[in-house]
This record gives C-alpha cells, sequence and structure tokens, in this order.
C-alpha cells in the first residue's frame, strides 16, 4: 500500500516536499493573488483592486502585488499569463 503524506511545507528533511497545498512561492505566488481578475485590466485598476494581496517569493520574503506590477512596463494585460510572463522576466532580468 502506498503511503501518503500532507504536504506541509516544512522544506527539505521533513519528509514533506514544497510547499504547503494552497501556498505557493515567486509567480506562481503571483498568480494565486490574481485568482478571480476579469482580464483585460489595466495595471492601475489592478494596483488599485488587488494590490494589497501579498506575493510570497521565498519563505521569508513577501511583498504586496502592487510593489511587483509598478516595476512592470505593460500598462495593461489581457491575461493572467500575460502578467505572470511579464513578472518572471523582470524578476530573471535583475529588475525584481
Amino acid at each position: 500500500m502506498i503511503s501518503r503524506s500532507e504536504n506541509t511545507g516544512e522544506g527539505r528533511g521533513s519528509g514533506h516536499r514544497g510547499p504547503a497545498r494552497g501556498f505557493a512561492f515567486g509567480v506562481a505566488s503571483v498568480t494565486q493573488a490574481l485568482a478571480g481578475v476579469s482580464f483585460p485590466i489595466s495595471k492601475k485598476e489592478l494596483q488599485r483592486k488587488h494590490g494589497k494581496a501579498e506575493v510570497h517569493w521565498t519563505k521569508e520574503s513577501t511583498e504586496h502585488l502592487s510593489d511587483i506590477l509598478g516595476r512592470l512596463p505593460q500598462e495593461e494585460f489581457a491575461s493572467v499569463a500575460e502578467v505572470a510572463s511579464a513578472v518572471s522576466e523582470s524578476h530573471h532580468s535583475g529588475s525584481d
């Protein structure tokens, strides 16, 4: 019989893999913060309505969505995927 343990996000060595269910880091955390958003949407509207959402880059590092969006050059987004792509590109280019 295969044993399944709940993912608690306790990290390496704890017997659990990754973050707890429903908890994400990095760009995945950005997409979670955007759940339920109707697109297309302007950056300003997105910041106004959802900017206080906390994005978890790591276990120890969080940032408000409005701050992350503020560093992006786009003024409008057509989809969650477009936001995620822009955030990822910005983060990997070192401007994040």
